[in-house]
């Protein structure tokens, strides 16, 4: 069910709640993005700010990693995991789309290894029974899925029959979708013979000892698991090990992934440094291959607190903001009870910050998060602009 940053009704709904409220975030500058090396100097502005930001943007608890030179040197947590359970090193966040950062990296070392071709056909593998009869599901290779350019929407029902159709042509232009993922990942099981979070384990999670995290909800990670805030910053139920079951397989290869902040770390310091991928498919990840260019749910606006890339958009299943003489790499979850965010820049690829959110309002406090840790990161201003536009639109001509 998650949806990529800014899913407008999760905007709306925050909105009529959070009002007029007072902007909480330090000022952003002009510059491409901070460069993280040496010791982290703004853990008291951290420490001091985020309780402030959790009161004022009603959400529930916060896990912050910030990592450099591939090592990952300060944690801290803040507010709860659930009713009366603070936040803690042990709390397993959902992070809605990060999930999709895992099955592109499985699916990238799986190319290195020449298991897998980025260019060959899901349906020599895996035909989805809803396309079976559409003769442009064979245009379908596991490129276009990373880059979000299969002609599907988001998910099954986000059509009137609950059932995938293709609205254009795939490779024709960008159109973000979850369930096509979880299409690359039943090619991913169908060709390799390996279930697929088996895959994932055998591939990412066990080789870096990643222990506190899964595709799936378990009944053994009840424990840890945070207990997800609506934006009215009232608790909603608790994730149950059947409420995600209409993922095929009980998994999903795009959406609630439950994880530690510790253990995304791990994760994260082994892709920058590109553990089981090649360097030249390294490349190719941090290459913009689907552009954001004339989408206006994710259009960059110059304006006095932003400088936009020279191009922007999805590289190998990663958002790419290529500014020239940097890039920017970053990963994101969003949904009606959680926020994620993880980036790093090519100019410093052993430094990075991992925030994760518990809390419908996470788009708003991630937001703040970004400026407090790393205000001069770009990130903060291009999401609030992206903020203000969907909850103040400009008039029509």
């Amino acid at each position: 069910m998650a949806h990529q940053l800014f899913r407008l009704s999760s905007l709306k709904s925050a909105a009529l709640i959070l009002g007029a409220a007072m902007s909480i975030a330090v000022g952003c500058t002009k510059s491409i993005g901070a460069t993280l090396s040496g010791a982290f100097d703004r853990a008291a502005m951290v420490d001091g700010g985020v309780p402030t930001i959790i009161k004022a943007r009603r959400i529930a608890g916060v896990g912050i990693a910030v990592i450099r030179g591939y090592r990952l040197v300060w944690t801290n947590y803040y507010g709860e995991q659930g009713p009366g359970v603070p936040a803690n090193r042990n709390t397993m966040f959902n992070t809605a789309s990060l999930a999709k950062s895992i099955t592109a990296w499985t699916t990238l070392r799986m190319v290195s290894q020449g298991k897998v071709s980025l260019d060959e056909p899901i349906a020599a593998y895996y035909v989805h029974p809803d396309l079976v009869g559409d003769p442009r599901y064979r245009m379908l290779t596991p490129r276009i899925i990373l880059t979000h350019r299969t002609g599907l929407l988001n998910w099954e029902y986000n059509y009137k029959d609950k059932k995938l159709a293709f609205v254009a042509d795939p490779d024709a232009k960008f159109g973000y979708s979850g369930a096509a993922f979880d299409i690359l990942a039943h090619f991913l099981e169908k060709k390799l013979h390996t279930d697929f979070e088996t895959l994932v384990a055998k591939t990412v999670f066990s080789p870096l000892g990643m222990t506190g995290v899964s595709m799936s909800r378990k009944a053994v990670f009840d424990a840890r698991v945070t207990t997800p805030m609506n934006s009215q910053g009232v608790y909603e139920a608790p994730y149950t090990t059947t409420q995600e079951d209409w993922h095929r397989g009980g998994w999903s290869s795009a959406s609630d992934f439950f994880v530690t902040v510790d253990d995304y770390s791990k994760f994260f310091i082994s892709l920058m440094k590109h553990e089981g991928v090649s360097k030249s498919l390294m490349a190719d990840m941090m290459t913009v291959h689907s552009s954001f260019v004339g989408e206006n749910d994710w259009a960059c606006e110059d304006d006095a607190s932003l400088i936009c890339p020279d191009r922007y958009g999805f590289g190998l299943g990663y958002l790419v903001f290529d500014y020239g003489s940097d890039k920017l790499v970053w990963v994101d979850g969003n949904d009606s009870g959680e926020n994620a965010l993880a980036y790093f820049t090519k100019n410093a690829p052993g430094d990075a910050v991992i925030i994760f959110v518990n809390g419908g309002n996470g788009v708003f406090a991630t937001t703040d998060i970004v400026d407090l840790v790393d205000p001069k990161q770009k990130l903060g201003a291009y999401f609030r602009q992206l903020i203000n536009r969907h909850l103040h639109p400009k008039p029509a001509p």
